[in-house]
This record gives structure tokens, sequence and C-alpha cells, in this order.
């Protein structure tokens, strides 16, 4: 029975999202163009066990390449968030990559 609610619990939790919060620490960790996004796998959500949010999210890093990731926090109490790029996207429409190589 115990296991049972454990185990509920934890579905539960694994749902939860934190829209404006993600969204203020995307922000304020230079990433902009941000777009919350619905999860792309219900049961998966790239964020640690202690983690009672999961929000997902594409956007413009902060060199300017997109990506998609999520922000994994515990809320207003806990460790903070923590931001986890899941995927580069090189040719985004409107999305240009720094360009590399030495001078000759």
């Amino acid at each position: 029975m115990r296991r049972a609610l454990a185990f509920s619990a934890v579905l539960l939790l694994a749902g939860c999202t934190d829209p404006d919060g993600s969204r203020d620490v995307l922000e304020a960790a230079g990433y902009s163009e941000v777009q919350i996004v619905e999860r792309p796998n219900w049961f998966s959500s790239n964020c640690g066990e202690r983690d009672s949010y999961a929000t997902h999210f594409r956007a413009k890093g902060p060199t300017g390449i997109g990506v998609e990731g999520v922000v994994c926090s515990q809320g207003s109490y806990g460790k903070g968030a923590t931001v986890r790029i899941l995927r580069v996207i090189r040719n985004a429409p409107g999305v240009s990559a720094p360009q590399s190589g030495a001078v000759r």
C-alpha cells in the first residue's frame, strides 16, 4: 500500500510545471525568445528524482543558437533551478550560429 501511494505521488509531481518561474530563470540566464512547450514524453521529465517541477522550453541561447531543454526545480524552496539543454537547433529560421574557424 505504501509503495502504491509513493508511486502515485511521484507520478503527480512528475506532471508539475512552473512556466512563470522557468521563464524568469531562463531570461536571467541570458535566453531569449523563450517558449514554454508541452513535455514530449510524460513519463520522462529529464530531471532529478528530487525535482518537483520539469518545465520544457525552446529558446535562443545566450550565444544566439536555438535550443530545446528543460528547467528542473523544487519550486520556491530547495536547490533553486537547473537548466538542461536537451537538443541544439542548428538550422532554425532566424537563428544563425556564430562562425568559427581560423583567420588566414
